[in-house]
This record gives structure tokens, sequence and C-alpha cells, in this order.
């Protein structure tokens, strides 16, 4: 075993107290425990290379417990048991963060039924320690069990692919056929083509909001909304070309925090994703769709887009989006070759819609003859995997034939 420890205190019976253990399953994870501990100047800490039978051996001998206690859970068959041995040891005041490999919804939440503060997925980085344990503080931060939206994004790998067209009509479904209330935020701060696609017209919210951060609460961010309909609303900026963004770094990450607690739903529709924007909207995104057509370009562009998305702390789950926005022509990459140059599925193609869908993004109006469609039955399908409501239609399908999933 591999031990790391700095300035520990000593027990009556000689065995090392300290505010902070840690015990994880490889030397990668250890070196970034060491870090954080270093960076953050913890007196006592021990952090070692083990697994939860260490972490019970090693509390047992300890006078007290300690404050922080990181157990890695990889290599555990059942880890809710062995954590409920670890309990029987540990003092009820220990706080404790479980990490592993899994990202697995199920386990976390029975994870923190049993009184687990958090559940981090490996690579851990220090920065997601320092958002998890607030050493200043003496606590762990606390994971939001509230109800709360779900924050959506919408990206292109490349101009032109019909981002908004798919992440605008896809809102206006969950609006007005899943009566979901929807916020839509246009990040193209020099004027996005969703308000000209709705009819209607910016009011600059977007600025607003960004600018007076410091300002915010749930009233504030309502007012800087424009209505479409009773339960979709959008926010926007027509910035003019060449203006300076003025806001500051984590502006947009609590905007949609306010929005989450208002709506079902927040979609971001995502220009630039190179831009400072586009890089929050990621970092805080719960789910992002990556929309492409069948070009080459758009193919490698996809590539280097789900690298760049998937390699952050929060790891949102990426979808590919595979888009028609023209007529069929020679020359197109085919699809089953899309699919191994990006080495994934696509979750959906959307078929070319050739005149309902022109003509109601230059009305303002939604598409005319809807359901009957491929573009629209697509949206339908895309909605259905967001809310879950595909599998509630395969249980009634079941039941209708007098059969059970098993």
């Amino acid at each position: 075993m591999s031990t790391t420890e700095i300035s520990f205190l000593k027990g009556k019976q000689g065995a090392r107290n300290a505010d902070f253990i840690a015990f994880v399953a490889d030397r990668k994870t250890e070196q970034v425990l060491k870090s954080f501990v270093l960076e953050q100047a913890m007196p006592h800490a021990h952090v070692a290379v083990g697994n939860i039978e260490d972490a019970i051996a090693h509390l047992q001998k300890v006078e007290r417990s300690p404050l922080f206690l990181l157990v890695d859970l990889e290599g555990s068959v059942m880890p809710l048991s062995d954590l409920g041995r670890l309990a029987e040891v540990c003092e009820p005041s220990v706080q404790v963060v479980a990490i592993g490999e899994r990202n697995d919804v199920g386990l976390f939440r029975s994870l923190l039924k049993i009184g687990v503060r958090d559940y981090l997925v490996k690579p851990l980085t220090v920065d997601l320690l320092k958002r998890t344990v607030s050493v200043a503080e003496g606590k762990v931060s606390p994971v939001t069990l509230a109800r709360a939206g779900k924050t959506i994004a919408f990206v292109g790998a490349r101009g032109g692919v019909g981002v908004t067209t798919l992440a605008l009509n896809l809102a206006r479904h969950l609006a007005e056929d899943t009566h979901r209330r929807v916020a839509y935020v246009d990040l193209n701060m020099t004027g996005g083509a969703a308000n000209s696609m709705l009819g209607i017209e910016s009011n600059n919210g977007l600025t607003d909001v960004l600018q007076n951060v410091h300002r915010l609460d749930p009233q504030y961010v309502e007012r800087t909304l424009v209505a479409n309909g009773s339960r979709m609303f959008v926010l926007s900026a027509d910035a003019g070309y060449g203006a300076k963004k003025q806001f500051e770094p984590g502006a947009l990450h609590r905007v949609v925090e306010l929005l989450c607690d208002s709506f079902h739903y927040v979609i971001l529709d995502i220009g630039d994703p190179n831009d400072v924007l586009a890089s929050e909207a990621f970092d805080h995104a719960s789910r992002v769709y990556l929309v492409a057509d069948r070009s080459v370009h758009a193919t490698r562009e996809t590539i280097r887009l789900l690298r760049y998305v998937e390699d952050r702390d929060n790891n949102p789950p990426t979808s590919v989006l595979l888009n028609n926005p023209n007529a069929a022509s020679a020359g197109k990459v085919d699809t089953t070759d899309f699919m191994t140059a990006v080495g994934r599925n696509v979750l959906h193609e959307v078929l070319f819609e050739s005149k309902a869908l022109a003509a109601a993004e230059n009305l303002g109006e939604a598409p005319r003859e809807r359901g009957q469609n491929g573009f629209t039955q697509a949206i339908a399908r895309i909605a259905n995997d967001l809310t879950g409501q595909h599998a509630v239609v395969e249980r009634s399908f079941l039941r209708k034939l007098g059969l059970r999933k098993f």
C-alpha cells in the first residue's frame, strides 16, 4: 500500500488521525488527490492506494473518524454492502464521497439513500474535487435533490446543418405536444435564426441577464423572456457585429440555473462551439445533441467535437443527429460510412423536407401537416427519447397484446 501523509496527528494509542482520508484503486487518482491536498493546504490528510477493506482496517485503528472520507468502489462486487460495513466503523458525522468508474444513475441514487454525500465518476480532476469538497466550510457541497429542469445543448458539426431548425422544432414539440414548459436560449449573440423562425423580435434579454448576473432572481429572468405561446419562452440577443461581450465567466451557468427552477427543459442553441458561452453550455448540459450532415467535413468535425464535448468533468451524454437539410445528391457520405468513421451510431437520421419546412420557417409558423411527414416524425422520436415517452408507448403496446416485457 502506497501512502501519502501530511502533518498527521496521533491518537492516544498511536494511531494517526486525519481530517481527510482517501483510499483509491489506482496511482493516477492518487496523484490527483495528492495535488488537491497540497493545493488546499490541508494539515491533516491521509491518501492511500487501497480498497474499502483497507479503509475499514484503517478506520478501526484511529481514535476519531475523519471529517471527509473518499473511498473507491472500483473492484467492489457489492458496493452497497461494502459501504454498509464501512459505516459501522465510521462516526455518523463522517462525510463520505464514493468514486468509481460506472456512470450509473441508479447506483448514484442508492448511494445517496444510504448516506453517501456524493458519487464521482473517474477520471477525477482537482477542479472537480474542489467543487465537491469545500475545505474552507468543512463540508461536502450538497447534491441538490430538488426537482429541476434539464439543460439540453444543440451544436452543429459545421454551419448550415440545421441546428436551429431541429432545436426549435423540438422545443415547439415539447411545449405544444407534451405540455412541458420550455426555455429556448439562442447563444448567437449577434442575432440567431430562432427569432425570425418564430416570427418574434429579440428584446436583447440574453445580453441583459449576462451583464447583470449578480442582480438576478427568478422574477428578473422571467421579465427578459419573450413568450411564444403559453409554454415556450425565448431568451436571445441581437447585438451589433463587432460588439464586445461584457459579461463575467460563469454568468451563463447562473442564468441556466435559474431557468431550470422554472422550466422542464432549457434548450441551448449553440452557434459557435468555440465561443466562451458554448464552453459554459457544454460544462453544464445534462444532454448534448450534435447535429451533422452527410459531408466529409461534417464527419471530421463530428469526431473532433465529440472529443471536445465529452472530455469534461460533467461528461454530458452526447447523441449524434444526422440531418439532411438539402435534397439528395450524388457524392454524399453514406450513413453507414459516417457511423464507422465517427465510431458510434447515429441516434436519428432526419430526412429532407422540401416544401413544408421552408415555408414554415419563412412565415414564422410551425410546419403544416404535422405528424404526416418524415421531419415532424423525427422530431417526435427525438422528443420521445428525451422524455422517455417511447418506453411508455412500448409498455402500452405490450399490454394491448396481453404481454409483459421482462
